[in-house]
């Protein structure tokens, strides 16, 4: 049974931040597309579960309503809210994607040349 044991190697003078993770690129500038990039796929996740708990919320709601055009109103327009996220999210998704084949690169995994 064989351990290996990696380390980082630092100048002495080097400030390291350990609570970002070694995936982050340490370049100037190169750091913020990573976050940017990291942002977004976060915000469409959540964005989509959110919207189908609404969505499923919404159809209990309308389902149990019991006739009562208050709660069918309430409902109805939690679902077409979560119709609405969805579209709003396919639109986000759409122009992330024409952006990344109109301009050639991969904007959700920003890879920079390492000499211009």
């Amino acid at each position: 049974m064989s351990f290996q044991i990696t380390s980082t190697v630092y100048a002495a003078n080097e400030i390291v931040n350990k609570a970002i993770s070694p995936n982050v690129p340490q370049d100037p500038g190169k750091g913020l597309a990573f976050y940017i990039a990291a942002l977004w796929q976060t915000v469409v996740t959540i964005g989509g579960v959110a919207l189908i708990i609404y969505l499923v919320w919404g159809g209990i709601e309308y389902l149990t309503s019991g006739g009562d055009k208050t709660k069918i109103d309430d409902a109805q327009k939690k679902i077409s809210s979560s119709v609405i996220g969805v579209a709003i999210l396919i639109a986000s998704y759409a122009i992330v994607y024409f952006l990344q084949q109109v301009l050639k690169i991969s904007i959700l995994k920003p890879v920079f040349p390492s000499a211009l």
